[in-house]
């Protein structure tokens, strides 16, 4: 038995450490009223002190685990710096994204009609994307190399594969055409660009899956342009895919698109192209302006192939223009391009358009990043009846280099092969070198 000396020692020791355990206190106390120590009324009071203490110890302690959990508890918004500054709450309610992309290219020129050598800054864009209340979403992008908006646009993503699209955006025509700028084969797209649709402000419907998708949508003109005292021109595109082969690095891809313009009120269309190359601005074929032109109507057939590291593309794309009191005008353009992913990667597709190529290998984790190789033939005629615009064909070889996710480099050699009528340059042969640094975010 202990005595009377160290029962005291233990219990004023207790009693005075801050880390003194209620029970170990209890049992203390317990022992002293079994020894004789203290009186019944005595244990009676320092059991009620301790059952009091044993209150405000249990209070103290979950004021402060309440402190730790608060201080301690995940943010409500998530921050994500890869592919450009995203905030997103947890919820998926929210969100919004900061992106865009700035493409610097340089060029020579050889052979003729004489193209000056130069730089460009050939796009320099800043958006702002995301979603409200998760069924909504929006962008708003700006292009400040010629101080206009391109994307300026709300969705309505409600519906399961289904989208409803309000504002300025592009019409959906042309497989080229809707792969982003970014995301490209070559530096620039195929001469028959010269027939592509375009944005414009209006409503469009899009069924989207994994093995078909369609679009359609009604417009009115473009950002800016008023027709003052006339009605401002208008017109509907719509744009069908079928992909009954679509796994990873495998892909069938067939496409339909049409697209029609009523030209009011200035009744003229002019279409024009340069070499598949922007720094000099030289057009090579041009049709000046077409007078007495009511609308138009174009015609788009999109054929594309992925096989591993191996991607072929081909369209071949119609515009017919009606003309009021005189014989309507036919022109039509056509390209082939392929390309080969020398290390192993393969093009990604979804919703009916190619995606940008991410390296298997990054350059700075041990990798070379993704190296690409192709090649493009392509056609244009802009020749019919009285109107001489020119018809070209060229071929075109190019090298794409991805370190990293959202850094490209571009090499592209361009040899136009023949130039047949046109206003200005018939018989002419241009050839065109060409490089790119792209960073698109």
């Amino acid at each position: 038995m202990l005595s009377k000396k160290h029962l005291l020692a233990a219990a004023i020791g207790l009693s005075l450490s801050f880390s003194t355990q209620a029970s170990e206190l209890e049992t203390l106390i317990n022992m002293l009223h079994e020894n004789g120590m203290v009186t019944d009324a005595q244990y009676g009071r320092l059991m009620d002190e301790l059952a009091a203490n044993k209150t405000t110890q249990a209070q103290e302690k979950a004021a402060i685990d309440e402190k730790l959990a608060e201080a301690t508890k995940p943010s409500d918004v998530e921050i994500s710096t890869q592919g450009g500054l995203t905030l997103k709450t947890r919820d998926g309610q929210f969100s919004t994204k900061v992106g865009g992309r700035v493409q610097v290219d340089a060029a020579t020129y050889g052979g003729s009609p004489d193209m000056g050598d130069g730089t460009d800054i050939r796009r320099a864009r800043l958006y702002l994307s995301g979603t409200l209340y998760r069924d909504w979403g929006y962008k708003l992008e700006y292009e400040f190399d010629n101080s206009s908006i391109t994307d300026a646009f709300i969705t309505y993503d409600g519906f399961e594969n289904y989208q409803i699209m309000v504002g300025n955006f592009k019409d959906p025509f042309s497989l080229d055409y809707m792969i982003s700028a970014n995301n490209t084969m070559f530096m620039e797209r195929a001469l028959p660009t010269a027939f592509n649709a375009g944005r414009h402000i209006g409503v469009m419907g899009a069924r989207n899956s994994q093995y078909w998708t369609v679009a359609a949508g009604v417009f009115g003109d473009t950002v800016g342009n008023t027709g003052g005292e006339d009605d401002e021109g208008w017109g509907w595109s719509t744009r069908g895919t079928l992909s009954p082969i679509n796994e990873p690095g495998k892909l069938l891809h067939i496409g339909l698109g049409l697209n029609y313009r009523d030209l009011q009120p200035n009744n003229t269309v002019r279409f024009s192209q340069a070499p598949e190359s922007n720094v000099s601005g030289v057009r090579i074929v041009d049709t000046s302006a077409i007078d007495n032109a009511d609308s138009m109507l174009k015609t788009g057939l999109e054929l594309a192939t992925v096989i591993g590291p191996f991607t072929a593309q081909a369209e071949y794309i119609r515009t017919s223009v009606d003309r009021d009191n005189i014989s309507n005008a036919d022109f039509d353009g056509w390209y082939v391009q392929s390309s080969y992913l020398l290390t192993g990667e393969s093009r990604p597709y979804k919703n009916g358009v190619f995606g940008g190529i991410k390296p298997n290998h990054r350059v700075g984790d041990g990798g070379i990043g993704a190296w690409e190789v192709a090649m493009r033939y392509s056609s244009l005629d802009l020749n019919d009846g009285a109107i001489n615009g020119g018809e070209a064909d060229s071929m075109t070889l190019g090298l794409n280099w991805y370190p990293v996710p959202m850094l490209r480099f571009s090499a592209d050699y361009v040899h136009v092969l023949d130039i047949d009528g046109g206003p200005d340059f018939d018989g002419k042969k241009p050839n065109v070198f060409q490089v790119r640094s792209q960073w698109a975010f």
